[in-house]
């Protein structure tokens, strides 16, 4: 009976269409109802209107950013798996995570550039009509403002058409490169359990790049993966993942390049409204929602101060479809930079979470190969901290500026200096989780393909994976196990390759020490895979090694061991366990 090789994540799967089905559910009701909204406003005159308190005027917005990014998250799954493989037969999967909008495939078209240039432009605008779908006048400010207004336009908001459609078309334009990457891309496996993204590369029933184990790097981390294969001794803390990945520093830049530009932005309009503008207000409070109470204070510095929130109104005219869509768009293009940072930063959450469920290999329970990404996700602090930054920070930028109904474009100091707060947030957690040291022997990963097709040697079919010492020697040599295996030492040296002929345990009965002496160490490590022989034969460069005087010759060496079960270069049996093993060095 043929064992499972790696996990099919059908739950992932399953949960993952679904999502698709309710974007594009969402997508389309929601463009419908921009474009009744549309007819709506033609046949009366003015825009639909839906009494709320000010209070749910500005925190409406939350739960519809909540939103957006439940449903972008799902189909941002979906087109994270997509390019992953599309990525894998090119041979250019590098790490188990990554930047997926700005990674194209040449040969996967639902993965290029232009394709990933379209999703990105649905995230940006399903971001950013979030705040701008609800649209007040607040009387007090319109009095500050010396402008006129309808006493019937000041009681609840009215719908903005343009912002509904918008949001239905972002939901659309995602899901539509969703699906399409999901008809086009034969995916393996859904789980985003790195280990299962490993062990289906070097299995690899499908058309693509095999992933070769290299022999003699069992101690060698990702950082070393571009290095010889070479001896090393174990480090109780390993280095950090920004030295590990090349994207992680230009992340972090842009991470930080939005709270010194929240700065000088909220300085900017602070110092305009100081200077006496006479379309701003200089407002007393700090409070975090926007407040008007249309109290003038007499002691002011500058033309007019209230004790509500600052304000600065830009002058863009709200009025007409040109002036609407104008200032949407505007708004727009601001948010832009901020979703594409945020989209960065998943990066680092992503590697920092393939570096935790790696290291389980020298935890106390080891690491589990039934892995559910969805439930995974739900509780990592990381991925939640992530999405609660993500819905924070673009409710706080739709409250730093929006869209004033009849006011037009409307920008508040307070709330551009929160943004600011949230985007610093963002981007200590960022840092934080890029200088990170992980501790323990087991050399780091990050997801790293290839690291971990050399660290891994035993894969557990079923149960626990544990990580470490197999064998003493000159080198040592360390490994995975189905059992708890004893921690380096960190005095030895290690990468060697398991040798099962100098462990009693591992000796098949009947076969003289002698002959188990007989077998030729492996030769130098060299840049190519070794080849293999068929199951229960020993290896090739065992059978094409040099006979010695006085040995045994070849024949009789492989009729020696015609009864050792399971060793060969495919599959086995490892010291502590009867599970069955891939080493994965395949032939030819």
């Amino acid at each position: 009976m043929a064992a499972q090789k790696h996990d099919d994540s059908v739950f992932t799967r399953a949960w993952c269409v679904f999502g698709l089905v309710v974007s594009w559910i969402v997508g389309i009701g929601t463009l419908l109802a921009g474009g009744i909204c549309v007819y709506l406003e033609h046949r009366d005159g003015a825009a639909a209107h839906i009494v709320l308190s000010h209070m749910w005027r500005e925190i409406l917005p939350l739960g519809l950013n909540i939103l957006v990014t439940l449903l972008n998250d799902s189909m941002g799954y979906v087109h994270t798996c997509s390019p992953r493989w599309s990525l894998q037969r090119e041979g250019k999967l590098d790490f188990n995570s990554n930047l997926r909008l700005l990674t194209a495939a040449k040969h996967s078209r639902a993965n290029g550039i232009i394709p990933n240039a379209v999703y990105l432009t649905g995230i940006v605008i399903s971001y950013g009509s979030t705040s701008l779908i609800f649209l007040s006048l607040n009387p007090e400010l319109a009095r500050l403002l010396d402008k006129d207004y309808d006493d019937a336009d000041t009681t609840g908001v009215h719908i903005n058409a343009v912002a509904v459609i918008t949001l239905g078309a972002g939901f659309l334009l995602q899901a539509l490169i969703t699906n399409w990457a999901l008809a086009e891309t034969h995916i393996p496996t859904w789980s985003s359990n790195p280990f299962d993204v490993v062990r289906a590369c070097i299995i690899d029933e499908h058309d693509g790049h095999r992933v070769e184990p290299r022999i003699g790097r069992c101690m060698m981390s990702v950082h070393l993966a571009m290095e010889d294969a070479r001896a090393c001794k174990p480090r109780p803390r390993q280095s950090p993942m920004v030295a590990a990945h090349h994207h992680v520093r230009g992340i972090l830049i842009l991470l930080w390049i939005l709270p010194v530009l929240a700065g000088i932005w909220g300085g900017g309009v602070y110092g305009h409204l100081l200077k006496g503008t006479k379309n701003g207000v200089l407002g007393r409070s700090w409070s975090l929602l926007p407040v008007f109470t249309g109290k003038t204070d007499s002691n002011c510095s500058t033309r007019q101060c209230t004790d509500g929130t600052s304000v600065v109104n830009m002058g863009w005219s709200a009025h007409g479809a040109a002036g609407l869509v104008g200032s949407v768009f505007l708004i727009m293009a601001f948010q832009s930079v901020v979703t594409l940072s945020l989209h960065c930063a998943e990066l680092i959450v992503n590697l920092s979470r393939d570096e935790k469920v790696y290291r389980e290999l020298i935890g106390p329970r080891g690491t589990n190969g039934h892995y559910n990404s969805i439930l995974a996700a739900f509780t990592s602090w990381r991925t939640l901290f992530l999405f609660i930054l993500k819905a924070g920070v673009h409710w706080m930028f739709g409250l730093a500026i929006n869209l004033q109904y009849q006011l037009g474009v409307n920008m508040h100091p307070p709330q551009i200096f929160y943004f600011g707060a949230f985007s610093l947030a963002a981007a200590i957690f960022g840092l934080l989780l890029s200088v990170w040291r992980p501790k323990g022997y087991l050399p780091a990963s990050y997801g790293h393909i290839q690291t971990i097709a050399d660290v891994v040697d035993e894969w557990a079919d079923s149960g626990s994976m544990f990580w470490g010492e197999k064998s003493r020697g000159n080198p040592g040599y360390t490994g995975t196990s189905t059992h708890r295996l004893k921690q380096p030492d960190e005095r030895m040296w290690y990468g060697g390759q398991h040798d099962y002929r100098h462990s009693a345990q591992n000796r098949p009965s009947g076969i003289p020490t002698e002959m188990h002496n007989l077998i030729p160490a492996p030769p130098p490590y060299s840049p190519g895979p070794w080849s293999y022989a068929h199951h229960n034969s020993f290896p090739q460069w065992v059978q094409q090694a040099p006979q010695a005087q006085n040995r045994p010759s070849h024949s009789s060496l492989n009729s020696a061991y015609s009864d050792m079960s399971g060793f060969s270069g495919y599959s086995g049996y490892s010291a502590q366990s009867t599970q069955p093993f891939l080493y994965g060095y395949h032939g030819g």
